[in-house]
């Protein structure tokens, strides 16, 4: 199974203490080297399929620093840095941002966690446990969730403490941060989860608006979107589904409304298995396209798993649409089937 410490300080293995206060601050070094092997199907307009090495099948490819210092009172300075690499050629994954990823400050309290810089959306935050496959390559990501990038720049982000079972988000970018184009790039969001038992659901509302590259000025066009979603654990399974309304003149995906569905079982303690189905309705005459995906795990430890994932994108008259979230070289208006054969390890 995933694990989710992915996203937490459990991934640590190495920690630096300070000489003068060692109990009271760390830093901690953590990654996930995820490399697969990909068979894709109709990546151009001749139909021509691809194989070959694919890096961040499961997880992106990372590594990082993560560092605490204790304030006293339950207050604690907190900061992370996060690079995204392409293992298949030892790349960065962003050319022109070192900590792609993750780059921020903050103070973490009893009153919740506020952050400052670059940081994942709230929409990513609080949807990737509500995917069945936990926001891979083969994933919501696909059907286009989350255009463009789950990270957003120039971010203050605020997470409260969970109280009677509820708990939320707040984010706002200043985005591109230009003189006379202030609107330019911003980003704000709005969440809040609730969980019970075994059960659990959030929504989330987010809105872009454009950017600004003389001469041309989105800034005054915006792209809506609200979600709901639900998963309750059924003994070693857990069900999903969810819903997606894309609305606005902006288009960074296409107005309409995506909807999903699927079950993670934890067939042995070293096996799990994975389904999704996702459904696109458009309502620009871009089609209707349907998203197959299966995935297996298998746990050769606590930090190394191999994985597969087999799926099938029916595009249904659908445009810019593909199996793989990063496969910018498809025409987009194919039926694609793609398998991935992998290994991951998290440090």
């Amino acid at each position: 199974m995933k694990s989710p410490s992915y996203f937490g300080i459990a991934l640590a293995s190495l920690t630096l203490m300070s000489t003068s206060a060692m109990a009271q601050s760390s830093v901690t070094l953590y990654g996930m080297m995820d490399l697969g092997v990909q068979y894709l199907t109709h990546t151009n307009a001749n139909r021509d399929s691809t194989v070959g090495l694919q890096s961040g099948n499961t997880y992106p490819s990372n590594w990082g620093l993560i560092g605490r210092e204790d304030l006293g009172g339950g207050y604690s300075a907190i900061f992370r840095l996060e690079n995204g690499v392409n293992l298949a050629n030892g790349a960065q994954q962003s050319p022109t941002s070192f900590f792609n990823r993750n780059a921020y400050v903050g103070i973490d309290s009893p009153f919740g966690t506020l952050t400052l810089g670059r940081q994942y959306k709230i929409m990513f935050d609080m949807t990737v446990y509500y995917d069945p496959m936990f926001m891979a390559q083969y994933s919501l990501l696909s059907a286009g969730l989350i255009p463009q990038t789950s990270g957003v720049a120039n971010a203050v982000k605020y997470k409260s403490p969970t109280v009677a079972g509820f708990s939320g988000e707040a984010a706002y970018s200043f985005g591109q941060q230009q003189p006379g184009h202030m609107a330019a790039g911003t980003y704000m969001a709005l969440g809040l989860d609730y969980q019970i038992r075994s059960f659990s659901t959030r929504v989330v509302y987010e809105q872009t608006r454009g950017s600004f590259a003389t001469p041309v000025d989105t800034s005054s066009q915006i792209d809506k979107r609200f979600s709901a979603a639900a998963k309750l654990r059924v003994g070693t399974a857990t069900l999903f589904a969810g819903f997606l309304n894309v609305n606005g003149d902006l288009h960074l995906s296409p107005v309409g409304n995506m909807y999903w569905g699927g079950a993670f079982y934890q067939a042995t303690p070293t096996i799990g298995l994975s389904a999704s189905v996702e459904h696109y309705q458009t309502r620009q005459g871009l089609g209707n396209p349907n998203w197959f995906i299966l995935e297996g795990t298998y746990n050769l430890s606590k930090r190394t798993s191999l994985y597969a994932f087999a799926g099938y994108l029916d595009v249904n008259g659908g445009q810019h649409f593909t199996l793989n979230y990063l496969d910018s070289t498809s025409p987009g208006n194919l039926n694609q089937t793609g398998v991935i054969l992998g290994i991951r390890h998290q440090f």
